[in-house]
């Protein structure tokens, strides 16, 4: 692991200015990578490198000495290789040698030959100011494609806007001493890409994972500066840890807890106190969240049909099949032991028994235990069952134990009709609508 640079050098005069990031000014120099390194790199190791890649035009015009000439022939001026060296650093200086990139081969070219001078977990400057005009979008590509291969970590992208002096002819008349050219760190748009796949997850698949972490990174160094005090830094992320958490319960089938212990009113107060966040790729997404969050309430049994509306939409189709079972068992117990009962194995069992018993029409002289011991309350519910809900019940049973065996047994389902017939299934239950009548529909 090491720290990078890695800058592209172009081939204009470049005129001497003084490169401003933030409090830090560099003065009077000829190339932003001179500026980048007088800023950046001063105490970094022998182990370090300063790279720059260069076409052999480059080369020859700003790499080595006196390189452009002048109406008198050549200017006495020193090349990047010589500005670099006398910045007397420890970190090795290396120059690459790239093609133009005037045509798809060659871009691709350049591309492997940046990547393959990134090593695993290096922490990286790209500095994207002169070069090919595609360089920006070829950054943050190969960037990116670095932090999921590599595991690199992006200290800083920046682009020395020289162009915000005006023309050359204009600079030319303007003193050095005002030539002040602002340094733009491009580091949110590199970022801006990693938002964008995290978003991605969260709306195809449901998961927060991402998001949760994207945003513990950003807000981190908010936090820090301020001892932890920054409201609004301490409600978003509040908020992408509950959000998590939420994900984290549906995929992993907690119907216990999305029914009964996880708070949908903080989450939703949550979003409303964020509706301008100081993380502006996460707002667009907090009026789809507080949309996809609408079939929720705290303490309802009708989260778990929610939860299964939730994994349709996601492609969760195990965890569907699993919490929309789960919840009809929940449903009925509720109804007979009441709502503080529904984490009784032993209540869950003999309405699973009961179930099984108007299914099958068992006689009561061969019901198991614990329906033998309950027999007026499993006849109570034997009555009042209806058979619609034990048919889809005796159906989503035999998908989940499908699913739950990976398909070793008889006749296994295809993967394209195991997914429709739980959306069947969901459907015949809410009947069209987000909320379940049971009393009315199936008793």
């Amino acid at each position: 692991m090491s720290n990078l640079m890695l800058a592209f050098l172009g081939t204009n005069d470049y005129q001497p200015c003084n490169y401003c990031l933030n409090d830090k000014k560099i003065s009077n120099v000829r190339f932003i990578q001179e500026a980048l390194a007088s800023i950046f790199c001063k105490d970094w190791s022998k182990e370090d490198k300063i790279i720059i890649f260069l076409t052999e035009d480059a080369k020859n015009r700003n790499w080595v000495d006196n390189g452009h000439k002048g109406k008198d022939g050549k200017l006495r001026c020193e090349g990047l290789n010589s500005r670099l060296k006398s910045l007397n650093l420890n970190a090795s200086i290396i120059a690459k040698y790239v093609p133009d990139g005037r045509s798809e081969q060659e871009i691709w070219e350049i591309f492997s030959c940046v990547f393959k001078q990134i090593n695993n977990g290096d922490e990286i400057i790209f500095d994207i100011t002169h070069g090919f005009r595609s360089l920006p979008m070829l950054a943050i590509i190969i960037l990116n494609y670095a932090m999921v291969l590599k595991n690199i970590k992006i200290k800083g992208v920046y682009y020395g806007a020289f162009e915000s002096l005006g023309t050359i002819s204009n600079v030319e008349n303007i003193p050095i001493k005002d030539r002040n050219v602002p340094i733009f760190n491009l580091t949110p748009f590199i970022y801006l890409f990693n938002w964008t796949v995290a978003t991605e997850n969260f709306l195809s698949y449901g998961d927060a994972k991402d998001l949760d972490k994207l945003t513990k990174e950003r807000l981190e160094p908010i936090l820090k500066a301020t001892k932890g005090k920054d409201r609004s830094a301490q409600n978003l992320r509040y908020l992408s840890v509950q959000l998590k958490k939420m994900t984290e319960l549906i995929q992993t089938s907690r119907g216990y807890s999305i029914i009964k212990e996880f708070d949908f009113d903080i989450l939703r107060r949550l979003i409303s106190c964020n509706k301008e966040t100081i993380l502006k790729p996460i707002n667009p997404l907090l009026g789809m969240i507080s949309d996809k969050i609408k079939g929720f309430n705290n303490s309802d049994i009708k989260n778990g049909y929610a939860a299964v509306n939730w994994c349709v939409e996601h492609n969760l189709i195990q965890q569907g099949y699993t919490i929309l079972e789960e919840t009809m068992i929940t449903e009925i117990v509720a109804k007979y032991f009441g709502k503080a009962e529904i984490n009784n194995i032993s209540k869950r069992e003999i309405v699973s028994q009961a179930i099984h018993i108007k299914s099958s029409k068992i006689q009561e002289d061969k019901w198991k235990e614990p329906a033998r011991n309950n027999k007026s309350m499993v006849r109570k519910i034997v009555d009042e069952l209806g058979d619609d809900f034990v048919g889809i019940f005796d159906s989503v049973s035999q998908y989940r134990n499908d699913i739950n065996h990976a398909g070793f047994r008889k006749n296994p389902h295809k993967p394209e009709d195991i997914k429709k017939k739980l959306i069947e299934y969901y459907k015949k239950l809410i009947g069209g609508s987000k909320c379940l009548d049971w009393q009315n529909r199936f008793f």
